[in-house]
């Protein structure tokens, strides 16, 4: 049988879009990214004093890196290939040429031989080789059992694998009980007054948050009717995999992080953060122009909606309640 490889749509769109990607896509909150990496048992928090310290001698794979929207946070926290014992603490893999572009202007600092153009499929490194592997943004492009087991291989018998999503609405990828779940403020407007008690899921808590900006809410449940056809963070399918058979390789979801944010955006970029989408990229040019002018009718029918209620500063941005998502799993071996 042929070897898979990586999603055709995924390929061809972030070729095109790598450089909107990086300028228009959401980075990820260190109040978030810390404890993440925490619970892939690369750090120690310590709580008397709320810092955390992190052991840059472990190997982290970042895989689907695309620009380097998470790695900046790893290269911040001392993975940037400078250590003295291990100059190979971070590899990176990502199977677009053109997100790879911009990922080497972004990181001169890391290594040449230590970014590669591959595949989940095929995973250019070793058995047992890596501490850790972090999939950011990317994992429902190959959420599959192949995939599983390629991390695996590749990790140690004490590795760990991280998942982790921005996201702008709720859907059932955050069908997890509250209880079970860890939240943090990462700078939103309206998480002072959320009453955690209310919720029994996740999923209920970011229906109501994400309602709050009537404007955002309603731009994202246009560009969602394009995205039926490609792999989505927000289809679930990825959870699937790995609760109900063809995940063999990992033991359950050790544990589920959220964070609540805000993003500020000019109403002029709302379209060019969503066309950043592949499911939009992909679409003729009519249809494009056809979704702009229906974003723009959108904002300016909710205009002075709920936008941004505590602007005294002449800042005329939109605020837009965004969330991120991380999961950690361990590897069976």
């Amino acid at each position: 049988m042929p070897e898979q490889e990586a999603h055709s749509i995924a390929i061809n769109s972030f070729n095109l879009n790598h450089q909107d990607y990086d300028t228009f896509r959401p980075s990820f909150k260190e109040e978030l990214v810390n404890p993440f990496l925490v619970q892939l048992g690369l750090g120690e928090h310590d709580s008397a004093t709320n810092k955390f310290t992190f052991d840059t001698e472990k190997t982290i794979v970042e895989i689907a890196a695309g620009t380097g929207k998470f790695t900046r946070n790893l290269v911040s926290n001392g993975w940037d290939n400078s250590n003295a014992k291990n100059t190979n603490n971070l590899i990176i893999v990502e199977p677009s040429k053109g997100m790879l572009e911009s990922f080497k202007k972004n990181f001169p600092q890391i290594k040449k031989e230590n970014i590669h153009q591959a595949a989940s499929y095929q995973l250019p490194l070793a058995d047992n080789s890596a501490d850790a592997v972090i999939i950011a943004q990317g994992f429902h492009w190959f959420s599959d059992s192949a995939s599983l087991k390629e991390i695996a291989r590749v990790l140690k018998p004490t590795g760990k694998l991280g998942l982790i999503w921005n996201l702008d609405y709720a859907s059932k990828s955050q069908n997890t009980p509250i209880e079970k779940s860890k939240f943090y403020d990462g700078g939103s407007y309206y998480y002072k007054d959320i009453d955690f008690s209310k919720y029994k899921t996740v999923e209920e808590l970011l229906s109501d948050y994400v309602a709050n900006q009537p404007w955002s809410k309603k731009v994202t449940e246009l560009i969602y009717q394009y995205d039926l056809g490609v792999p989505q963070y927000r289809h679930g399918k990825w959870r699937d995999i790995l609760e109900k058979g063809g995940n063999e390789y990992f033991s359950p979801i050790e544990v589920e992080l959220f964070v609540l944010y805000d993003k500020l955006i000019a109403a002029e970029d709302v379209y060019k953060y969503w066309e950043t989408r592949s499911y939009i990229t992909e679409l003729s040019e009519r249809q494009k122009a056809k979704i702009k002018e229906d974003v723009e009718a959108i904002l300016k029918d909710y205009a002075g909606k709920a936008s941004r209620p505590f602007s005294d500063d002449g800042d005329e941005r939109l605020l837009k309640p965004m969330g991120t998502h991380a999961i950690v799993l361990e590897v069976k071996k």
